[in-house]
């Protein structure tokens, strides 16, 4: 299977946050962009993440602590970790995860990139 990012469409998470998201069948690849301050709350998966940062930079917070990934830098998160995110500059990053993303594909991780305190604008 060939995948060209230029060529597929970006799913838009939130207005900070965006990717384009290959499937296979132990595996799925993203080409994540997000946007300086974009958020990602506190969450575990059973899946292995290794995240490639190819521009900017990204800060984790993680059970042992934070790390921030810059250009051309790898995080690999073992399954189960708990872990959290927030973008330190605009960031381009590809997230592999084996196995594949059933959240991604469902949409249910889309409440992990919102601020909960946004809803009470509409109070």
């Amino acid at each position: 299977m060939l995948c060209d990012w230029d060529q597929m469409k970006a799913e838009e998470i939130t207005e900070l946050y965006t990717r384009k998201v290959a499937r296979c069948e132990r595996l799925t690849v993203a080409r994540i962009e997000v946007k300086e301050g974009a958020i990602t709350h506190p969450h575990s998966h059973e899946n292995e993440e290794m995240i490639l940062v190819l521009k900017g930079s990204w800060r984790f917070q993680l059970p042992s602590g934070e790390v921030t990934v810059n250009a051309n830098q790898m995080l690999c998160i073992p399954r189960g970790v708990e872990h959290s995110s927030q973008a330190l500059e605009d960031t381009i990053a590809i997230d592999i995860c084996a196995a594949p993303r059933a959240d991604w594909a469902s949409g249910a991780d889309q409440s992990l990139h919102t601020d909960p305190d946004q809803s009470l604008w509409a109070v």
